[in-house]
């Protein structure tokens, strides 16, 4: 070894003298004092300029989601549309506030008008969505229809007080500003507050004498017009307290609801008659006459009065007779009258106002005028009585009744008796001397033959037929000068004589295509009837037989398939989204026939959800109040929908999965991985909730299921490998440092 290698080898054996490298510390500490204040300022400013970029990102991002929320609620949007819609508004807003601190003017610009432009953009989208939505607004009923304002409180413009407008108030001023105005409610038993809601369904006004007056919509008072008040807790019982002193009524049915809409309960009570008809009531109590117990009025006793009422105007008709105090009498049967021996006339509209008059005791008159109107002009009908002598003469009068002198019965006019009444008033005009007579041209000899003299006058109006008498005189209609009979007149008569039998003959054969035309229009309308009535038939045979299968069918359209209380396999979300309405029409009548199953109002609520999120809420959260496990999924998805409250839909999971509901558990465990229920790291809480949804059936959670005990075995078995690469990395360690210790 040479001597230039040898204190190498010297400290290479001895390794006791061998200068470890130099740390951080000792590099940091070897730097002098400015530049050491110098770096500690540049990492300052570098991480002061991150931190305010980070926050500035974070607030954005905040602004961007927080406008887009509530695009979101007035337009009812998907969530996955809802974190595209926060992601693109984000970008943009980051990207535009980049700019507002550019050190270019015009980019500067840019990012400052953009922003401006965002922000005034997301006002005039809010304001498209809900312009027409007036729930939450307040409203001022008018005469002529409904002011809506923005807060509650008084209407500046018409001193009233502006009520918030509710869901349910909604569909009443919708129908008051189409011009529903409020009708007096007759009912005994009225439903005062809404069954869902409990907001009022029911107005007052309060008279001084009438007392307490109810009406079924908001507005005013048809005779005071005083504005009508929504109805209170002390109104009702004020009300009833009233129309607890008040006997039973007589009503026409026909001008009264028969049941209540809501409840199905009966607003008339009634008797029977001594003749067998029906005597109705608006309340209970008795007949004021006979003390007899009022009986509630069904279907079946409303059908049979329907019914009494038409055969009876089909048949009524009437005898007029002498009895002051029983001037007319009223039967049933048209014809030979047994009691009186004289006909029972038919009762038409027409002739009961004039019965009125004759039973309040006017008489018939005679009528004084040449040209009276004997016949209704607009239903055809006699409103002229008649009476006709021996000797032929008629006398007319202006009511039914019996002939002053004779006592005869007056008769209704008929068109022949008209025209023997107008012969007879025009003979009466006619001079007492020779007056012209009317005869008939054929075969009428016009001249004298011995000396060529006319023997025949005429009349003439305008283009009119020709009208040939045997003497002059004057018209006995008109009153105008008949003129003398010429050769050219009779020829002119002749010519038209053939025009008329040409257009007699041409009339008649287009009377006679006319009536074949009809014929044939008549059986085809008649078969196209007969087509339609068995279509009808069929539409209405199978509508019943749907109303019959309305219970299957809501279950096979609406039934959840994880329902603890299903009744059939059901239809999934996406199905069911494709048919709501359906289902929910179905299942609507499913309810009406039968108001006692909670599961066809849970489907009926499950389908409603698609179009009308807050009537299914309504629906889901009564459902709950009556513990149907199912509802509770349902009502705290659409509490986290309606009012993004996941507390409060957390607390309906829970209680649907103490219920045994397997939709609730499976939501529950979602809860669990989006943070909202417990913590995400309680995976031994998630798992028990998917095996006991998984035990019930639910194909979801037997899914979830396996997939999360896959996903913890990985992640043991992940955790084993690093605990194994820890430690063996500890042990090459330890090694290293045993090494080291040992060459000590």
């Amino acid at each position: 070894m040479s001597d230039s290698e040898a204190p190498e080898t010297k400290a290479a054996e001895n390794p006791v003298d061998v200068v470890p490298p130099a740390t951080l510390r000792d590099r940091w500490g070897r730097l002098g004092t400015t530049v050491r204040v110098l770096a500690s300022i540049g990492a300052a400013v570098v991480g002061a300029v991150a931190c305010l970029w980070l926050f500035n990102e974070l607030v954005v991002y905040w602004i961007a989601k927080s406008y887009v929320q509530e695009v979101v609620e007035v337009f009812d949007l998907s969530p996955y549309l809802a974190r595209a819609l926060v992601l693109l508004s984000f970008l943009a807003g980051a990207w535009l506030v980049g700019l507002s601190f550019s050190l270019s003017r015009s980019r500067r610009l840019i990012g400052f008008y953009g922003l401006i432009g965002l922000i005034v953009a997301h006002s005039l989208v809010l304001w498209v969505g809900s312009r027409n939505t007036i729930v939450g607004r307040c409203y001022v009923v008018t005469k002529d229809g409904v002011r809506y304002g923005e807060r509650p409180g008084i209407d500046a413009a018409t001193g009233r007080a502006c009520r918030p407008v509710t869901a349910d108030l909604a569909e009443r001023l919708r129908a008051y500003e189409t011009g529903a105005r409020p009708k007096r409610v007759e009912s005994g038993d009225p439903v005062f507050f809404d069954l869902r809601t409990g907001e009022p369904a029911i107005w007052f006004t309060r008279g001084k004498t009438s007392g307490i007056e109810i009406f079924d919509l908001m507005g005013f008072h048809p005779a005071t017009g005083e504005e009508l008040a929504p109805i209170t807790k002390e109104v009702v019982e004020e009300w009833r307290a009233q129309t607890s002193r008040r006997a039973p009524r007589r009503v026409d049915p026909e001008g009264v609801t028969p049941f209540d809409p809501l409840t199905g309960e009966a607003r008339l009570w009634f008797k029977r008659g001594p003749d067998g008809a029906h005597v109705f009531y608006d309340r209970p109590g008795f007949d004021p006459e006979t003390g007899e117990k009022l009986l509630v009025a069904d279907r079946a006793v409303i059908d049979a009065h329907r019914k009494q009422v038409a055969e009876e105007s089909a048949t009524r008709c009437f005898v007029i007779t002498k009895d002051a105090k029983a001037p007319v009498k009223y039967g049933t049967r048209i014809g030979i009258d047994p009691a009186t021996g004289r006909a029972c006339r038919p009762l038409t509209a027409e002739l009961i106002e004039r019965l009125r008059e004759y039973e309040k005791g006017n008489r018939p008159k005679r009528i004084a005028v040449d040209d009276p109107v004997f016949f209704d002009p607009r239903t055809g009908e006699p409103i002229v009585w008649y009476w006709k002598g021996d000797d032929g003469r008629v006398e007319i009068f202006d009511l039914m009744g019996f002939h002053p002198e004779s006592g005869d019965e007056l008769l209704p006019v008929t068109k022949e008796i008209v025209t023997a009444w107008k012969e007879a008033v025009a003979n009466r005009k006619m001079r007492p001397s020779k007056a012209p007579q009317r005869i008939e041209p054929n075969g009428y000899a016009f001249f004298d033959p011995t000396n060529g003299q006319p023997r025949a006058w005429f009349s003439r109006a305008g283009d009119g037929p020709f009208e040939f008498f045997d003497a002059p005189g004057f018209h006995p209609q008109t009153g105008e000068a008949l003129s003398v009979v010429t050769r050219d007149v009779l020829e002119q008569w002749r010519k038209d004589q053939e025009t008329r039998a040409r257009k007699r003959a041409e009339d008649d054969a287009r009377q006679s295509e006319e009536r074949r035309l009809a014929a044939e229009k008549a059986e085809r309308e008649a078969r196209e009837r007969a087509v339609r009535e068995a279509a009808e038939r069929s539409a209405a045979e199978e509508s019943r037989d749907r109303e019959r299968r309305a219970g299957m069918l809501c279950d096979d359209k609406a039934g959840n398939p994880n329902d603890p209380r299903k009744a059939s396999p059901g239809a999934s979300y996406d199905v069911l989204k494709l048919n709501a309405r359906e289902a929910a029409d179905v299942c609507a009548t499913a309810m009406a026939q039968f108001p006692g199953e909670l599961r066809y109002q849970y489907q009926y609520a499950r389908a409603v959800q698609f179009f009308d999120k807050q009537k299914a809420y309504t629906l889901q959260k009564a459902l709950a109040v009556r513990q149907y496990p199912a509802a509770f999924d349902n009502l705290g998805w659409l509490h986290i929908a309606l009012y993004r409250d996941y507390a409060e839909g957390v607390r309906h999971f829970r209680t649907g999965a103490q219920l045994g509901d397997p939709d609730s558990m499976v939501s529950l465990a979602e809860m669990i991985d989006r943070g909202q229920y417990l913590d995400r790291s309680a995976v031994d809480e998630k798992i028990a909730l998917y095996r006991r949804a998984a035990d019930l059936g639910h194909p979801g959670a037997q899914t979830a299921y396996a997939n999360t005990i896959a996903e913890v075995q990985r992640q043991r078995e992940q955790a084993l490998q690093q605990q194994e690469v820890q430690r063996q990395m500890i042990g090459i360690f330890g090694g290293v440092l045993g090494a080291v210790a040992r060459g000590r």
